[in-house]
């Protein structure tokens, strides 16, 4: 589960390394976020002579948690939490590859493109 303040990995080449959570937006009545939910997030850390800048506010959607997930029969584990930064507007990913292991619940939730960039698919 992710929680406000939280630190989460960003496993993109939009240029952001590491993000800090400000708020879970998709889920109002909740304080915390799961998969495929989205988030408000300032840059802590960034790549130079990238797109996204330290201390910028971006949204940014949940890929993957440290939380015990159970689908049928199995556990879904991952070591760290991460997730891809999104464009202002869109759902759509702000960067052209992603490089963590995507779960398939994201495609329910209309994240398709996520899942076509990815290069595992869990």
């Amino acid at each position: 589960m992710i929680f406000t303040g939280t630190n989460v990995y960003s496993g993109d080449n939009s240029g952001a390394r590491r993000v800090q959570v400000i708020k879970v937006i998709s889920r109002s009545k909740y304080r915390w976020g799961f998969f495929g939910d989205i988030a408000l997030v300032t840059v802590k850390k960034a790549r130079p002579n990238k797109r996204v800048k330290k201390s910028e506010k971006w949204r940014f959607v949940l890929i993957n948690m440290k939380k015990n997930t159970i689908r049928l029969g199995h556990i879904l584990r991952f070591n760290l939490n991460a997730g891809v930064i999104l464009k202002k507007d869109d759902i759509v990913p702000l960067a052209s590859r992603v490089t963590l292991n995507v779960p398939f619940e994201l495609r329910p939730k209309g994240f398709r493109r996520i899942l076509t960039m990815a290069s595992i698919n869990i």
